[in-house]
């Protein structure tokens, strides 16, 4: 992959350091995973909602998800939320 300063939002949770859209403009999924949420795009959001599986990330503490990649210094899951709940209109 290309180093690039760009990063895209997560759908789900809103957070902002994705390395590729979950879609693209045609609407194919990228299956990569968001390590804040843990959706997999594409097969998590190809049964439910994103505004399912983000009161479902709620509902479990809204929690970092990924082993392998840590948070970022001073993340904050509510700031997340805020700002792709506004995104959308929430």
């Amino acid at each position: 992959m290309i180093a690039s300063n760009v990063s895209y939002l997560c759908p789900v949770c809103g957070y902002p350091g994705l390395e590729e859209p979950p879609y693209d403009e045609v609407g194919c999924s990228s299956f990569g995973v968001c390590p804040s949420c843990g959706t997999q795009f594409g097969y998590d959001d190809a049964t439910s909602a994103h505004a399912d599986l983000r009161k479902l990330w709620i509902s479990k503490g809204m929690l970092w998800w990924s082993k392998a990649q840590a948070s970022p210094s001073g993340w904050d899951p509510v700031k997340q939320l805020q700002a792709v709940e506004k995104r959308i209109n929430i």
